[in-house]
Parts: C-alpha cells; structure tokens; sequence
C-alpha cells in the first residue's frame, strides 16, 4: 500500500489570508525593526567610504540615532497602511487626469513659465477671535481663502467640494507693532496651536525673543481637515490634490502676508518645517520681498518622495513603463521649489536637515541646497522629528534670526563653535563642522 499523494497547495487561499493579514491596522509597525536594522548596519558600513565634498556627511553610528530612525521608521508604518492603498480603478483615474493636467498645463504655458500659474490674492479681511493653548494667549483669524483652481482644471470640483477648506485660518501671536514677523509654516499631520507652538518654540520666540509669530494653516489640515488624519488628502496616491493643495497654500499665505504688511510688519521672515519647507521653499519662487527663508527637514521633489517610498511591487502595479511618473514631474512643475530659482537671495536662505530622516531622506535637502545655490546648511544626527530635541538645530536657529537682525546677539544662546569638517553649522558652500 502506497503512501497517500498530499493534498495540492492552495496558492489562491495562502494569497488571500497573506493580503488580510497585511492589511490589519498597525501591519506596517511589522517591519520597523527590520527597516531600523538595515539603516544601523548600512551607516556603520558607509563610515569606512570617505564621504564626497558637498553632499550630506555620513551619519555617526550611535544606539541615540538608530532610537530615532526607529521613531521615523514606526510614524511611516503607520501612515503606509495598506487600508489607504488605492484600488485598481483609481490608479486608472489617477493616471487619467494626470494626463489631463500635464496637456492643459503645457497649452497653457505654465509648464514653461511656473510663476504664471499663480495668481496674486488680495490681503486678508480676517474674522479675529481670542484662544488660549500653551500657556499663551493667541488670536484666531479665520477668512475666506481667495483660491479656485483654473476653470477646466483636472480635480476642480473635487476640491471645491471639501467645504471645511475654503475657509482659510491662522494663529497669531504678536506684541509691539515695530518688531519683525516670523511666519511659522508646519509639517503634515499638524496644525492645531498646540502642537505648532510646541514645534516652533513659541513661547522663547513670542516672549523671549518678543517676536510677532503668524501660523497659517495648510489646506487639509486642524480645522480645515477631512478625516481624522489631517492632511492625508494631501499627501495620497490623489497625485493631483497634492498641485491643488500647493497652488491653495500661496493663495493663502500671500493673503496672510499682505494682512501682516497692512498691519505695519514691513520685516517678514517664513521658517517653515517638513511639509511647511516645501511651502517655504515654494514661496521663494514667488516673493522675494523676504528677511529671510528657513527649511527645517524639508522635502522638494513629492514625486520622487512617493517613488522612494513606495514598494516595488506597488510601483509596477500603478507605472509599469515609467510613464505616469514622467507625467507626473510634468505636472508638478506649476507647483516644484526646485523649477524656478528663489528670488530671495542665497545669503538669506538657510536649511536644516536630519542625517537620519526616514520621511524626507537627507538627498531632499541636498537637493534644495544645490538648487538655492549653496546656502547656509546644518546636518544634525537625527531623524525627521527629533530636530525638536536637537541643539545644533537650536543654534541653528538662532543664528539665522541673528544674521537677518530679527534678534541681537545678547537674546540668543552662543554659537555653535567652528571647528574641523562634520556635522552642525555650517557657513555658505559645502564647509561643514561637527557640534
């Protein structure tokens, strides 16, 4: 009697239960200690490779970075969630109106000419009302947002159809009327006053500092969100919301600008942080009349972001030939920092980035530094969030408020000191020195 044959494998079922299984909240939490593994062996391997003059030094390998990659490497396990991972049909859909975009935008001479694109709003007429978060006292302005996307413009009624975010808002910290404005631009996901607060030090720049501080608020995100997860949007495989949402982001801060020059702040600067320095970024292209423009951990190029951060199966599932991604770069030209030069000059342009950054990888900010000509940059051992605890980022800081004379040397803390080449402060060019 022979031995029964095995019953035949079920390919189909073990896919099935793989894909649910993947598909549980928190799955991409699966994969963090490998991903912070991978980052920890490959620094230490790239400290015996002699690092190249001008682009980002190698990180230093410490059991600190590697906790803070970790951080990095959890918040994207969780934005990446294969819940949000768009069906076949709305790859189709994506692709489609890409295509529609890229032809109208060339027709109509914004691929050739990015600045033409935007339009100039008129100043603010805002509704002020009085909060309380922090331990500071702040005004809420609140206003119609002067943006609609071009009449024909693929996602058009899409966007006019998310009613929270036509009303445009901002939260304003401000004292004596003859003192400089900073503009405090925040990263995705935030925009609530007391996470901008915490995040842009308000309470040592509003008080210690005695800076008027302005926090306008990005489409799609605190009061003007859609879904629990703000900005999420923005920033989702909708490639098209993400122009929308930029061309909406000038419209309303050049809206707040013109509401603080009527106020009497004739010294502006704009300090904006993740998805704010893209904005900051973006905002040099179109107002020159800037003190100063600082990028914290920024990004500068989304469509290479997604591509970096998408798997490779999932790419050659939505862009087998490559070629919505070209479409793609064709259409965000009307809206890249990097397809116009700044029109604020190098010396007033500053730019701090994480070695570690798992969200926005340090070549985003290399990037920007090239395309800004090589302004002042501080390379801190960190990743995307932990500038917040980082001093070389504080001095940083602080000596780009001092070099635009919003502050005097006595109301900061010291400088960073200048040493040997590495990581920190660093002055115009590719010179680096380590904190």
């Amino acid at each position: 009697m022979t031995d029964a044959a095995p019953p035949p494998t079920r390919p189909g079922l073990v896919r099935r239960v793989g894909r649910s299984i993947s598909n549980l909240p928190g799955a991409g939490l699966a994969f963090v200690p490998q991903k912070t593994a991978r980052f920890a062996v490959g620094s230490w391997l790239r400290q015996r490779v002699p690092s190249v003059d001008g682009r980002p030094p190698d990180p230093r390998p410490s059991l600190a970075l590697t906790a803070m990659v970790a951080i990095d490497e959890a918040l994207l396990g969780y934005m990446k969630s294969p819940r949000r991972f768009p069906a076949k049909a709305d790859y189709e859909t994506v692709v489609r109106e890409l295509e529609r975009a890229a032809a109208l935008y060339t027709r109509r001479g914004w691929v050739a000419d990015p600045a033409s694109y935007h339009v100039s709003p008129p100043p603010a007429t805002p509704v002020i009302a009085r909060g309380w978060s922090s331990g500071l006292a702040f005004e809420r302005l609140s206003w119609p947002s002067a943006y609609r996307p071009h009449p024909g413009e693929p996602g058009r009624q899409r966007w006019l159809g998310y009613e929270a975010n036509r009303t445009a808002h901002a939260w304003v910290l401000r004292g004596d009327p003859s003192r400089p404005w900073v503009v405090c631009v925040h990263g995705f996901g935030t925009g609530q006053p007391i996470s901008d607060f915490y995040a842009f030090r308000a309470r040592r720049l509003h008080r210690e500092l005695g800076l008027n501080l302005l926090f306008p608020i990005l489409p799609i995100h605190g009061p003007r969100k859609l879904s629990r997860l703000g900005g999420i949007e923005l920033m989702s495989y909708q490639l098209q919301n993400f122009v929308l949402g930029m061309a909406q982001s000038m419209v309303d801060i050049r809206s707040a600008l013109g509401w603080i020059r009527q106020q009497g702040g004739d010294r502006v600067g704009v300090y904006g942080m993740s998805l704010g320095a893209y904005v900051t970024a973006l905002l040099t292209t179109i107002e020159g009349d800037l003190e100063f423009a600082l990028a914290g951990a920024p990004l500068c190029d989304v469509p290479e972001l997604f591509k970096h951060h998408s798997t490779a199966t999932l790419r050659k599932r939505v862009d087998p030939k490559g070629t919505v991604g070209e479409t793609a770069k064709v259409v965000h030209t009307v809206i890249s920092p990097l397809a116009r030069p700044s029109l604020v000059p190098t010396e007033r342009l500053s730019i701090f980035a994480g070695l570690g950054d798992r969200m926005a990888p340090p070549a985003q900010a290399h990037r920007l530094w090239e395309h800004w000509g090589e302004p002042r940059i501080a390379w801190y051992e960190g990743s995307h969030v932990t500038f917040l605890w980082s001093q070389t980022v504080t001095r940083f800081i602080d000596e780009t408020l001092r070099e635009a004379g919003f502050v005097n040397r006595r109301r900061t803390s010291p400088r960073a000191p200048t040493a040997t080449p590495g990581v920190g402060t660093t002055a115009p060019g590719p010179r680096r020195v380590r904190s």
